[in-house]
Formats: C-alpha cells, sequence, structure tokens
C-alpha cells in the first residue's frame, strides 16, 4: 500500500470517526427528548373550574407538568387507587424538580363534592394535588374534549354511584396531553414520565 493511500485512508477513518461523535449526541436527544404521540393530538384543552380558593384554569400550570384526573370523592376504590399512584408519582421527582409538578382532580359529582369537600380530600393525597369541580354542563363540556366518560344515576339518593372512565393524563407544560396512564400503573412509570417533560423544558 502506498503511503499516499495510506495517508487517505487515515484521514477517511478521521472524518467517519468525527461525524459519529458529531452525530452521537443528536442522536441520544432524539432518543431522550419526548413527542407527543399521534393518537393524542388535539386531546385536552384549556378550562377554568372552581377550586376552594376560587376559579382554576389549566392554563394557571403554565410551565409545569400535571397528572390530571377525572372522578369524585365518595368513589370507593379507583379514584383513592388513582389519587395515591399519582401522589406517590409526585414525590418520587428528583428535588429540584418538585415545584414544577402539580396534580388536578375534577370531581364529576357537584352536587356531593363541594369545592370544600375537594380541598379536604386531596390534601390527604399532596398539597400539589387540586381539587375542582363546575355545574353539570361545564363538566360535561370538558370531559368532552378530554374524551372522559361519566354517567350519573337518574335517580339519586344519599348514596348512589357514578360511572366513570379512568385515564390519568399527563400534561406537559404546554398545556398538551402527552401520555395516558391509569390506576394500575406503577407510580415510577408516572414519575419518569414527567422527569422526561421536564427535562424537556430545562
Amino acid at each position: 500500500m502506498s503511503a499516499a493511500r495510506g495517508n487517505l485512508q487515515v484521514a477517511g477513518l478521521a472524518m467517519l470517526l468525527a461525524a459519529v461523535l458529531l452525530a452521537g449526541p443528536f442522536l441520544l436527544y432524539q432518543r431522550l427528548v419526548p413527542s407527543v404521540p399521534a393518537a393524542l393530538t388535539g386531546l385536552g384543552g384549556d378550562f377554568t373550574l372552581q377550586s376552594f380558593w376560587g376559579p382554576v384554569s389549566l392554563h394557571d400550570f403554565q410551565g409545569k407538568v400535571v397528572l390530571l384526573y377525572f372522578g369524585y370523592t365518595h368513589c370507593p376504590d379507583a379514584c383513592p387507587a388513582a389519587l395515591g399512584t399519582m401522589a406517590r408519582a409526585l414525590r418520587m421527582v428528583p428535588g429540584h424538580w418538585r415545584e414544577q409538578v402539580a396534580g388536578v382532580f375534577i370531581s364529576v359529582d357537584p352536587a356531593r363534592d363541594t369545592p370544600e369537600r375537594l380541598r379536604d380530600y386531596v390534601r390527604f393525597f399532596d398539597a400539589r394535588i387540586v381539587g375542582l369541580t363546575g355545574t353539570r354542563r361545564m363538566l360535561q363540556e370538558v370531559a368532552h374534549r378530554w374524551r372522559a366518560d361519566f354517567s350519573l344515576p337518574a335517580q339519586r339518593g344519599a348514596h348512589y354511584a357514578v360511572e366513570h372512565s379512568t385515564f390519568i393524563y399527563l400534561v406537559n407544560a404546554d398545556g398538551q396531553v402527552v401520555g395516558l396512564f391509569d390506576e394500575r400503573t406503577a407510580s415510577e412509570e408516572m414519575a419518569l414520565a414527567m422527569q422526561r417533560w421536564l427535562g424537556r423544558v430545562q
């Protein structure tokens, strides 16, 4: 092999290595930076509902990653399980990000779930979860945009059950729905998903 040809091969290998080194961080970035799943595009949207402290809108959480759930305080199983899972996930987020995560619990049972009752209920799980409700019409409009289902019985006594979907929505810092979980999802999985989106907005 001539010296000139050897030098060309060495130069070529050096250029290839440089290209790999330059492309590596970009490819890693592409793998680590999350994207909005196509199936969730257009799901959700802003709303304004009532908390104990006054009106709260989704855009009030701009810059935070939010876990959001529709349910009601008299729910015997799915709701406390979901809120417990959400609370554990919020606590698993590392300390430097803990002020950038929040939870929202929307009650679809406004007849029983007053803002005061919601305040007492959600703070049992985590102080960063806010309880919201509204008129039945407002709740139906929000639920429709979020593709959440709920059904109140036609005849209601003192004790009744509300049928409702059990999605836990992951909402990014721009207010987009970027993931769906439920009460059976591991808290670790939710916490990791929140951290991935938090890492994107730093």
